[in-house]
């Protein structure tokens, strides 16, 4: 026990020291105004009681609907930020609350790998080859509104896990309704939540029938009821629609000819999403600052976990490996979905919108490493590419 604490907290300072380090590198200072701050100025407008901003603020993706401003993102960062608008208006500490939120995904990653019985070495790996050793590096050290809200989503998807695999179902599904609230796309999950929801519960009472164990956790559905009633309710109130949050009223996807979503953008999607890096004539590789970057490559944590399963179907484990193809599936989905999106992230280095996909694989190596955990350190070569190119990238992208 004292083992394992131990090594959570130098995993917890090694990110922190991380995050630090690249605020000077980066200049992104961890007390610096955020010009980016469209989900302040939401939770500053509610605190003065109206839905719409005010006014319009031409550097920010505002939407415009029936002649009033709106915050064009899915709102509930703002729900985190509304309680510090009654001590600093629209100027809310963004940055440190980022460096906190980091931090919470870095405790719960640790604390979700040990719950699978691996080594504190072993989680104190996997916590920082998913953090520090994959695009995350990008969306974790500033806290403009797109990144702010990946970085939040992230950190909830890991405790919507911990909270899954320990058998708290309330806390879980309520967790995963807020990370819903950052990144939409993550209802696509919910299956797997509910699966491993379910093991426990078969474990706890394996005699009970099935309506019984629903019956008797019918209390697990009240706090994402709660949270995805807000959501609509907010989006009815804005827009009319319980669905819509907005970015559909941007001029740039007003004026798209298809729209945010068209299965027409998909083949310019997919080369970037694979694409390898070029490099120059005197041997130097290019950095572009609009992703276009093998998301393998900068995200190998995701490329360690297909091992992972071929380690299950080696093992003939036969449910875990369903479960880890029901999750590879559900994974495959999210990034069709993401390369239907017309903008596939914008301005940034790798392909951060793949991230969100990492949690899910965490929980593949997880499983594939439970008997085999002797092979976690072949996973150290992969975070250092990971780590070396997302440093690099991220450094050269954010000085200009």
């Amino acid at each position: 026990m004292r083992q394992n604490r131990s090594y959570g907290i130098a995993t917890v300072l090694a990110v922190l020291f991380f995050l630090l380090v690249m605020s000077a590198v980066t200049g992104k200072g961890w007390l610096d105004d955020n010009r980016y701050n469209t989900y302040a100025l939401q939770a500053d407008s509610w605190r003065q009681g109206r839905l719409d901003l005010g006014e319009n603020y031409s550097w920010l993706e505002i939407a415009e609907y029936n002649g009033k401003f709106y915050c064009s993102f899915p709102p509930f960062p703002s729900y985190v930020l509304f309680p510090f608008t009654f001590l600093f208006g629209s100027n809310t500490p963004d940055a440190m609350i980022l460096v906190a939120v980091n931090l919470l995904a870095a405790v719960f990653l640790y604390k979700l790998v040990l719950k699978f019985g691996l080594s504190p070495q072993t989680a104190m790996l996997e916590t920082l080859f998913a953090t520090i050793c994959s695009n995350m590096v990008f969306v974790m050290i500033d806290p403009s509104v797109w990144f702010l809200a990946q970085s939040m989503c992230f950190s909830l998807e890991i405790m919507a896990i911990y909270f899954a695999v320990t058998g708290k179902g309330g806390i879980s599904l309520t967790l995963w309704a807020c990370a819903v609230g950052c990144r939409p796309m993550q209802t696509l999950y919910l299956p797997i939540l509910l699966v491993i929801l379910w093991h426990r519960e078969r474990e706890r009472k394996p005699e009970s029938k099935w309506y019984r164990l629903c019956l008797d956790r019918w209390k697990w559905g009240i706090g994402p009821t709660v949270v995805a009633l807000s959501y609509m309710a907010l989006n009815d109130m804005r827009f009319g629609n319980i669905a819509e949050f907005g970015h559909d009223y941007l001029p740039e996807f007003l004026n798209a000819e298809n729209g945010q979503f068209s299965f027409s953008y998909v083949q310019n999607n997919m080369k970037m999403l694979l694409h390898l890096p070029e490099f120059s004539e005197e041997g130097r590789m290019m950095i572009d600052h609009f992703g276009n970057m093998n998301f393998l490559l900068v995200n190998p944590v995701i490329l360690c976990s297909l091992f992972a399963v071929l380690l299950l179907l080696f093992r003939k484990e036969k449910k875990e490996t369903l479960f880890s193809l029901g999750v590879l599936l559900l994974s495959a989905g999210y990034l069709l979905i993401l390369l239907m999106h017309r903008t596939m992230g914008g301005w940034h280095f790798g392909n951060r919108y793949t991230n969100d996909i990492i949690p899910w694989q965490c929980l593949l190596l997880c499983l594939g490493l439970r008997k085999r955990e002797k092979l976690a350190k072949w996973q150290l070569p992969f975070a250092v590419m990971g780590i070396c190119l997302n440093v690099i990238g991220t450094v050269a992208v954010y000085n200009g």
